[in-house]
């Protein structure tokens, strides 16, 4: 299947291609791109004047591409790619860098911000994309204006504001596998200084892994809800009020992993009758997993014109909360493997943040701004884990049944910044960046121990504490050409240390590990050719960490596996070239396609990790690019018909510091497909829809089991088709 999947991916290729070329024909005159505003820098700029590695997607490019989580922006974001351990942590990684952590003490490398509101916990990130504006994706680290833990990247996520004018609508979805999903929006005027918006989004779909040997056939199935409101309120020309609110739920039967090629537990199965050797989509769980989360949030942005230039604040507060139960490896009847492992884990948690910043236009030549951040975060998170030893050639179930393990983990972490940065524009062509901040941040952890004698070896109940602190430097340099803007950047990023999420010894549970520092060298070019109808920006990079933060299994003694426990791993580096194209080709069709190509590697190993000297970063492909045709024709009769291919292709992606083969995400090629129908006035579309379109075989997620017993997959799904009506008012 992969042969012919490969052989209709080029096709596909060669056709949006020649189309695109052919399409040049059909209109002479070319048509300006629209200018991308963006608010990386925290104000409003042109994404080619921004002396930052940028990927933007836009509201309609959102909507008809059906960018709804996290994981469609990374296919359509050079460098970045993302794993999905459970639906409530995914593992974000930008130019190889990322987390794959989850204990209360722990964070993340790539942040996640909802208007300006920093997300703590992976859960929640794990919501539904609805009623956005924009999506922008900053790669390398922002040490200077971001700050908390943003070593690898961060990625803004900006809804819609209220509407000054009433205006409303809403989308329904059907397809197969029981899909069905609805939206809707109602925002507009509720006074001479007053705005407001309301809007939901509910979906749910039927799974599409299945039990080979329990009723269990719906495993990845899905249903999730949320709602937005915001109140906009202008009491003076100088004054701006946003109160904004949400909320989220998610439930799923997930992960539902099928099992990976060789180890122990694949040798296994291979001697099993035929109808028990599951395939892609099939396992051989006897329980059902679940992956549950609840995230809710509330947010104050304050704007105050004053004659030096803009005071802002934003006071938020956020939760979020998973109830996971996963099943790993998935093995059950009357067969057993070496060892069967059911997890789970519970989490609660909450922040309060609160950012002041001050911007200033202080000439035509200066403009400077800096600004004070604080974040408290409190975690409680349980997480244990039942074990069997089974007879490995399968037989009656003999398997003796280990006590559970675990750990009951809280941490609480204050985090302070400072920081400033201004721009410089000298002479006719020139402008310099310096920025700088201090971080300072500290946790007070406790860490109690469930003992099983096994891998959780010593009863102990601990209270630790330690702070980290600081100071990130930025400096860059633009020069603009006309339309082309050439800059240079070295920046520099921070990632604080913590304490281990699973721990099996008292020493392991009371030992912080270091924090994670990396500095970034880059050059890129943005600009704009043929009357301004294309838009092409290209970056080169060198980034180098020291302390890099990497999960590593251990392995107890009888070879049961151990806690996973994150390490300091030396230095490392990451190095490549990224570029991101959108052409208008005439009136009808535009033509956009990013490529990425990643040269990671561990230069410097030491004790335990030395082995793996030379190998490369995890999630890291060393080749990605996508290319997507976008084509609108206005009929004679009234309306607009639209399609829209979009093609992703990734190399392989290793999971772990070993690059074990079997724990690799093999590359990938996929497919969506899209075809409109719109009103002449602009008052309804329909719109049928193809993902994967070819039936490609992905995985979202694979790992393995130490030593050597398990792979585990989590398949992406398999084509699915359906349609979408969208009404407008």
């Amino acid at each position: 299947m992969h042969s012919t999947n490969n052989q209709l991916a080029k096709r596909v290729q060669q056709t949006v291609l020649a189309v695109a070329v052919a399409s040049v024909n059909l209109e002479l005159h070319a048509q300006a791109l629209e200018e991308v505003v963006v608010t990386a820098q925290h104000r409003e700029e042109s994404l080619q004047d921004v002396p930052i590695a940028i990927t933007a997607i836009g509201a309609e490019d959102i909507r008809t591409a059906d960018v709804s989580d996290i994981n469609s922006i990374s296919l359509r974001t050079p460098g970045f790619s993302m794993g999905s351990y459970n639906p409530a942590q995914p593992q974000l990684f930008i130019r190889g860098i990322g987390s794959n952590a989850d204990g209360a003490g722990e964070d993340q490398s790539v942040v996640v911000f909802l208007d300006g509101v920093y997300l703590g916990r992976t859960a929640g990130q794990a919501f539904d994309l609805f009623d956005l504006q924009r999506l922008e994706v900053l790669r390398g680290p922002q040490g200077t204006l971001y700050g908390k833990n943003a070593a690898g990247g961060a990625i803004n996520i900006v809804t819609t504001k209220p509407a000054e004018e009433f205006e409303g609508g809403f989308e329904l979805s059907g397809g197969d596998m029981g899909y069905f999903g609805v939206r809707g929006l109602v925002s507009g005027p509720l006074g001479d200084t007053m705005a407001g918006k309301i809007s939901f989004s509910h979906k749910e779909r039927d799974g599409y892994v299945e039990s080979l040997v329990a009723d269990l056939d719906d495993l990845n199935a899905y249903e999730s809800d949320g709602v937005r409101a915001q109140l906009l309120a202008r009491p003076s020309d100088s004054v701006e009020l946003l109160l904004s609110a949400d909320a989220s739920r998610d439930r799923r039967k997930a992960p539902g992993r099928s099992i990976g090629d060789g180890l122990a537990l694949g040798d296994i199965v291979s001697t099993y009758p035929p109808e028990l050797r599951p395939d892609f989509y099939e396992n051989l769980q006897g329980k059902e997993p679940s992956a549950d989360t609840d995230t809710a949030g509330i947010s104050l942005q304050v704007d105050w014109d004053v004659e030096l230039g803009t005071f802002t604040s934003i006071t938020a507060y956020r939760m979020a909360d998973a109830d996971v139960f996963d099943v790993q490896p998935p093995v059950t009847f009357e067969y057993f493997p070496i060892i069967t492992l059911d997890n789970y884990f519970e989490e609660e948690g909450e922040q309060f943040s609160q950012e002041f910043r001050f911007a200033s236009q202080a000439s035509d030549a200066l403009f400077w701004q800096a600004g004070l951040f604080y974040l408290n975060e409190q975690v409680d998170r349980d997480e244990f884990f039942d074990a069997i030893i089974g007879a490995p050639l399968g037989g009656a179930p003999t398997g003796t049944v280990l006590p559970s393990g675990g750990n009951f983990q809280t941490n609480e972490t204050n985090s302070f910044g400072a920081f400033g940065q201004f721009t410089w524009s000298f002479g006719d062509n020139w402008d310099l960046t310096l920025g700088g901040r201090y971080t300072a941040e500290s946790k007070d952890a406790t860490n109690r121990s469930l003992a099983n004698g096994v891998n959780i070896t010593e009863v102990f109940d601990i209270e630790v504490d330690e702070d980290w602190s600081a100071f990130t430097p930025k400096v860059a340099l633009n020069y603009h050409l006309g339309d082309t803007t050439f800059y240079a950047t070295a920046s520099t990023g921070f990632k604080s240390g913590g304490f281990q999420g699973t721990a099996g010894t008292q020493l392991a549970a009371e030992t912080p590990f270091d924090e994670e520092s990396v500095i970034n060298y880059e050059a890129g070019i943005k600009g704009m050719l043929f009357d301004s109808s294309m838009r092409f920006n290209a970056t080169v990079f060198y980034t180098e960490y020291e302390d890099l933060q990497v999960l590593i299994q251990t392995v107890s003694p009888g070879g049961i596996p151990g806690p996973n426990v994150t390490q300091n791993a030396g230095e490392a580096e990451s190095r490549g070239a990224e570029l991101e194209m959108q052409w208008q080709l005439g009136s009808y069709f535009q033509l956009a396609g990013t490529y990425a190509y990643l040269d990671t590697e561990y230069t410097k190993l030491e004790a335990n990790l030395a082995p793996f000297e030379g190998n490369r970063l995890r999630n890291a492909p060393k080749n990605a690019g996508s290319l997507s045709l976008i084509f609108d024709y206005p009929l004679a009769g009234g309306g607009t018909i639209g399609a829209r291919a979009d093609y992703t292709r990734k190399s392989k992606a290793y999971q772990d510091i070993e690059n074990r083969e079997e724990g690799a995400i093999s590359a990938y090629e996929v497919t969506n497909l899209r075809a409109s129908y719109t009103a002449e006035d602009q008052s309804w579309e329909l719109a049928a829809w193809m993902k994967n379109a070819f039936d490609e075989e992905y995985m979202l997620h694979n790992f393995t089991i130490n030593p050597g017993i398990s792979a585990n997959v989590t398949p992406a799904a398999p084509r699915t088709v359906g349609a979408t009506l969208t009404y407008w008012f």
